[in-house]
């Protein structure tokens, strides 16, 4: 923390709830900011917080990307207190929402900020905060060591792999389906996917598929653009399909929005992957806690069934649950690049109103 008046807590994990509640009282604390609600000390400090009667705001990357960002009361995904029946949204559509006016960002630049930022805890955390544990299932230093080795040096090779993948889909004729991966670190799917995990419930899409899809269908399967290449997602893939390797293809990059837009339906967990794909008029089934996932919008029986033709999502719908959406949980801006000042300011203003 750069800014004045920051208290560092250096006690232990278990010493943390009795502080906020403490640290509350002492100051006299209306609001509490968490960055996501799934880490220890958030997860921690919300119920205790909410108990003291704090209002809580949970800031997030936006459900609705790339142009804004989330604010939320009490906690994101499956602890979003957004509504869930039709009456309710369609009040909240009424509000007026905040235009986007559209931002940049670097990836160079954020992660610069990010390698900034772990090196920081990594040379002097052991020292003034001796339990500090970090959050990631992958250590900095094991993360970046993917990016280099499972990534930047095999750029040559991966480019060509994708080229010949983005080939098969291009060629295709039949029904297009796409599973986009996420991320096994983020607590989307460690606190509200499948309780099975990530890489089983890989094997239980492409089980499904094998049997349910259509014999001239088309699996796609999407690499996350933030994947670090430790976890081996291509062997996996290769495991699973034997007999059908004509019908499933894996790619490493590619133009997403593109294969959603021909898709005759899209597998998530609870990524937002599955709100680009409704706004462009595929069927959708979600597998994890999501906040789209709601009658006329997602497929809602199971997942066998859906392979034989789901129904695109209800236009009208979709477009009130867009409009509720943006009017009372998102704001203009990015954590990084032009929007980032306009977003802090987005995010103040909706946190200090009503």
């Amino acid at each position: 923390w750069r800014g004045p008046g920051g208290v560092s807590f250096r006690g232990k994990p278990n010493d943390w709830p009795e502080y906020v509640k403490r640290f509350i009282a002492e100051h006299g604390v209306t609001d509490i900011v968490s960055l996501g609600d799934g880490r220890r000390w958030h997860a921690d400090a919300i119920p205790v917080a909410k108990a003291a009667g704090v209002r809580i705001h949970v800031i997030e990357q936006g459900y609705l990307r790339p142009h804004y960002l989330t604010v939320e009361p009490e906690g994101t995904g499956g602890n979003t207190r957004f509504p869930r029946d039709w009456d309710n949204i369609a009040e909240l559509a009424e509000k007026t929402p905040l235009p986007h006016p559209g931002f940049k960002s670097s990836f160079l630049s954020f992660s610069i900020m990010d390698v900034a930022f772990n090196l920081a805890n990594i040379l002097s955390s052991w020292v003034l905060y001796p339990h500090y544990k970090q959050h990631a299932l992958d250590h900095p230093l094991r993360e970046w060591g993917g990016w280099i080795f499972k990534k930047a040096l095999r750029l040559k090779g991966r480019r060509a792999m994708l080229e010949v993948a983005e080939g098969r889909v291009t060629a295709h004729q039949g029904p297009l389906y796409v599973f986009p991966l996420q991320l096994e670190t983020d607590y989307q799917i460690r606190l509200h996917g499948p309780a099975e995990g990530l890489r089983e419930t890989l094997k239980r899409i492409i089980a499904s598929f094998r049997v349910h899809a259509p014999a001239d269908a088309m699996l796609a399967i999407k690499l996350h653009p933030l994947d670090n290449g430790w976890t081996p997602w291509q062997a996996l893939i290769a495991e699973e399909i034997a007999g059908i390797e004509d019908r499933v293809v894996y790619l490493d990059g590619g133009d997403l929005d593109a294969m959603l837009a021909r898709a005759a339906g899209c597998v998530v967990i609870n990524s937002t992957v599955g709100l680009t794909a409704l706004t462009l008029g595929a069927p959708v089934k979600a597998l994890g806690a999501a906040i789209y996932d709601l009658p006329c919008m997602t497929f809602q029986t199971d997942l066998d069934a859906f392979w034989a033709g789901a129904a695109k999502p209800d236009e009208a719908r979709l477009a009130l649950f867009l409009r509720a959406l943006t009017a009372a949980i998102q704001v203009p801006g990015g954590f990084d690049g032009t929007g980032a000042e306009p977003g802090a300011a987005n995010m103040a203003a909706k946190m200090l109103s009503p």
